[in-house]
């Protein structure tokens, strides 16, 4: 039974208050607030806990921080980036970057006593990164070595096949699809120094690779929809800053609806609809506020 998951931010705590959507959990990343963010998030719908640390990192987080953490999220699993820095190893090699990565997930799956999910990183041309580790074969290799489930990132994998120049297709069909537990959706963007990965909505080409992919990444347990809770800022490859709108109410609840129109098919039965809150409406007695306006369509085409 796939779940429907959504970025945790300020206009999806405001839409699950108003109209309640149909998603089942809220992706929240290990940051400085964390502690305060679980509990207000929890109010609202169950969590995924996801570490932006690396697999190939030496410094593993304090085991009694991360069981805290964990007792208050009640995360179904740990993620973390299958990646590895120059810094993390004096000798970065595949084999010994392998080793390194088997070895975090075997501290972290007996510490925690969770699965642990290996996310793919985007790859790019001028990047520290070793190219090895967006390979497909080194990333089929980390998760049979470590015996982890695989985080399918598809924005990192399009930018990973365009930097490699790769086949889009070729690319997703050589990586472990059957070790798929989660899928994270964003839409990267083509720029002067190629293709970026930007979290923006949701385009036909992302719809297509994710139903694509789900006809083998057959093991899937959560969409998770990566629009919405970053800074509309973003870096160009010389640190200039620009703006990078990512947070629209009605663009985020438009990929929501067509997220589970799709999750409802791949689960082959219909999700009955929720109601509205008593007393939601747009009264048209009154102006209508632009959040209001924007979500209308949205709510109209989930059905509520």
């Amino acid at each position: 039974m796939i779940q429907l998951a959504a970025n945790d931010s300020s206009a999806l705590r405001s839409l699950l208050k108003k109209i309640n959507p149909p998603v089942d959990y809220l992706k929240l990343p290990l940051h400085a607030d964390i502690e305060t963010a679980l509990p207000l998030a929890r109010q609202l719908r169950p969590v995924l806990l996801h570490s932006s640390m690396r697999a190939g990192a030496s410094d593993l987080p304090d085991s009694a921080t991360f069981a805290r953490l964990i007792a208050l999220s009640n995360t179904p699993f740990i993620s973390l980036h299958l990646d590895v820095q120059p810094e993390d190893l004096e000798r970065l090699t595949p084999g010994q970057a392998l080793e390194r990565v088997a070895s975090t997930v075997e501290i972290l799956r007996e510490s925690t006593k969770l699965p642990i999910l290996l996310e793919n990183i985007a790859h790019y041309e001028w990047s520290e990164r070793p190219a090895f580790v967006s390979d497909p074969q080194w990333i089929t290799a980390a998760l049979e070595m470590s015996d982890a489930h695989l985080l399918l990132d598809l924005a990192h994998a399009r930018v990973s096949a365009y930097h490699r120049v790769d086949n889009e297709l070729e690319y997703l069909n050589a990586l472990p699809l059957e070790r798929v537990w989660e899928i994270h959706l964003s839409a990267p963007r083509l720029e002067t120094n190629g293709l970026r990965d930007r979290h923006l909505p949701l385009q036909s080409r992302d719809y297509e690779l994710l139903e694509h992919v789900l006809t083998r990444a057959t093991s899937t347990q959560f969409l998770t929809l990566e629009y919405g809770g970053i800074p509309d800022v973003g870096l160009t490859r010389d640190g200039t800053q620009i703006r990078i709108p990512r947070n629209d109410s009605g663009a985020l609840l438009e990929q929501i609806a067509h997220l589970d129109a799709i999750k409802k098919r791949i689960n082959g039965h219909l999700r009955q609809a929720t109601r509205l809150p008593q007393g939601w409406h747009i009264d048209e007695r009154r102006r209508v506020l632009p959040e209001e306006e924007l979500s209308v369509s949205s709510i109209q085409a989930m059905g509520y």
